[in-house]
């Protein structure tokens, strides 16, 4: 039975807490975040994902206390319960008003948890008393209380409707709109106070929207029927700086999960194209799902790696336009719940005598400098490989890292390696922004001052952005021999060991656009097209043979290399249930 069986099969006659505990034993095997196990999860009812969600955040966030207390009590043993359904129900008998969850619940197994009601009570109360705890809240591990409070931001989806027109539907609902005019940068958490129902228009981006830290609108119908975005505001900087216009090409080569690529497309009106690129499958669903949303019609997605692109085909000749976001330490994201699943890791790892397991690398802050030096080497590469299409005219790169060596330094290496871009002028680069680019690793101030950083102090992540322009015309000559030397050199052989030579994937999009949807026999190198979701919005699958297989640095390989002899994924031609 397939995966998608298993979890049909699973889904059939689950109760509430069984359910939540799936993810919770998907979220130790780490296969993916608190959010799309449960906001993006199909098999959690839409009135369901709210308080799924609070449930999973609230469990890890007390699992410091709550695991050790399960152990102690022994009622998985002499109930007979599954662990992970004991913890969240222990979580919701002891640490809310209301109890245990009813409605969609298991009552048998309420019932054999509620028997215990007393005595866990009382084993709570010690361990406040143990640990000088005055309230519950002071038992939640310090790295883990939300110290800094990041707004919630809405971007407006010019596809579907106007800033107006949602400003208006929100105050028609009770929130009061503030008048940003009167508001200064540094009264934004007074003005826009927790749980309050105030809202504003965002003081640099058009089509933004700002409500109080913790407003939670994944339920809100405007978000359901795609007509806003939920996306931070540093990640709604990046298509602000590109600016593509209307009618033109432009390309998103680390498009996943496809915010970014969607928030160009409502820029540009829908009105052009974009070639997006995702090199693992599982993430390209994702893309094709958002994006799809946000009812998006322009887009062109290929699973395939940016760097196996060859920006000499015909099919790129008038990309003008390209967002850059590569793979990033991730040291500036504040409100991922990544620290939540490590400590809750650690503490399962730690009752279970098995106190030295890391945290599977996915932690955000304590990047060394091995894996910051080869982030920066592959975001390099990415940079260059983008100034070799020959129309681009105006390149954004981007990062949710903090560090000098992913940010400043990449763009001042990048500076240093060609002549044929510079910077774009501060004026062009969100001008009301207050935080700049370091003058460090070599750049000039007026090269800093071109550049834009945010931390989560501004209310927002960690960010950066930097946006290159074109200043001498392409030589496709030069490109030619800039493609040989790199094909030639061990960043080449690190980069993709596998690699077809870029100029055996000349025309490769093309090439399959010929080849008949469905089509079986020889794979040919390249990319196989497929219509999805509508008439103009497609998804193209590269090759998967070995020859094609592009793989990036190995430092910061996501698991989409495969080993030989793994029986490899069936192709797919189109993408269902999107």
């Amino acid at each position: 039975m397939g995966e998608n069986g298993r979890h049909a099969a699973a889904h059939k006659g689950e109760s509430f807490y069984e359910l939540a505990a799936g993810i919770l034993q998907r979220l130790e095997q780490r296969q993916g975040s608190i959010k799309s196990l449960t906001i993006g999860n199909d098999r959690v009812k839409p009135e369901n994902k709210r308080k799924v969600y609070a449930l999973i955040c609230q469990t890890l966030k007390y699992a410091t206390v709550l695991v050790p207390l399960l152990e102690r009590s022994g009622i998985t043993k002499t109930e007979n319960i599954d662990r992970r359904v004991a913890l969240l129900q222990l979580h919701d008998l002891l640490l809310t008003k209301a109890g245990l969850q009813r409605n969609g619940a298991n009552g048998q197994l309420n019932k054999k948890m509620s028997r215990h009601a007393k005595k866990l009570h009382t084993e709570l109360e010690v361990i406040r008393q143990e640990r000088g705890a005055e309230c519950n809240e002071d038992l939640v591990p310090e790295h883990l209380r939300d110290s800094v409070s990041t707004f919630r931001y809405i971007r407006v989806n010019l596809l579907a409707t106007t800033v107006d027109q949602v400003v208006g539907q929100f105050v028609e609902e009770g929130y009061t709109l503030i008048d940003s005019s009167t508001v200064e940068r540094n009264q934004l958490h007074s003005v826009l106070k927790v749980n309050s129902r105030t809202f504003m228009r965002d003081l640099d981006l058009h089509d933004l929207l700002v409500f109080p830290p913790g407003t939670d609108l994944h339920a809100h119908k405007l978000f359901v029927n795609g007509s806003v975005v939920l996306q931070d505001k540093a990640s709604c900087i990046p298509a602000h700086i590109l600016q593509p216009a209307a009618g033109s090409k432009a390309l998103d080569a680390c498009a996943a999960p496809g915010n970014k690529t969607s928030h160009m497309a409502s820029l540009m009106g829908n009105q052009g194209k974009i070639f997006a690129f995702e090199r693992n499958m599982a993430r390209m669903g994702t893309l094709l799902k958002l994006t799809s949303q946000a009812k998006c019609k322009i887009i062109t997605a290929q699973c395939a790696d940016f760097l196996s692109i060859n920006p000499l085909d015909p099919e790129y000749a008038d990309v003008e336009y390209a967002l850059l976001d590569p793979s990033c330490s991730g040291s500036g994201i504040v409100n991922r719940m990544d620290a939540l699943v490590d400590s809750y890791i650690a503490t399962i790892n730690k009752e279970a005598g098995d106190e030295d397991v890391g945290d599977g690398g996915n932690g955000n802050g304590g990047a060394d400098k091995s894996r910051l030096h080869n982030l920066a080497k592959f975001q390099n590469l990415i940079i260059l490989h983008a100034m070799r299409f020959p129309a681009i005219k105006r390149i954004t790169y981007s990062t949710c890292s903090v560090h000098e060596e992913e940010n400043e330094a990449v763009v001042a290496s990048v500076l240093d390696s060609q002549s044929e871009f510079a910077l774009a002028p501060t004026e062009q680069v969100i001008p009301t922004w207050p935080r700049r680019g370091l003058e460090t690793a070599g750049l000039m101030k007026k090269q800093a001052d071109s550049l834009v950083r945010s931390l989560p102090e501004d209310g927002t992540n960690g960010f950066f952005v930097a946006a290159f322009v074109r200043i001498a015309p392409a030589d496709p000559e030069q490109i030619k021999m800039q493609l040989e030397e790199y094909q030639d050199s061990s960043l080449y052989a690190k980069g993709g060991q596998n690699a077809v030579p870029l100029s055996q994937n000349n025309g490769a999009v093309q090439q399959s656009r010929r080849q008949k949807r469905g089509s079986r026999g020889k794979r040919k190198e390249g990319a196989m097209s497929a219509p999805v979701l509508d008439n103009e919005a497609t998804l193209a699958t590269s090759g998967r043979s070995k020859r094609t297989r592009v793989a990036p640095l190995p430092m910061v390989a996501t698991g989409a290399a495969r080993s030989k002899g793994k029986k490899r994924p069936r192709r797919k031609t189109s993408v269902a249930a999107i």
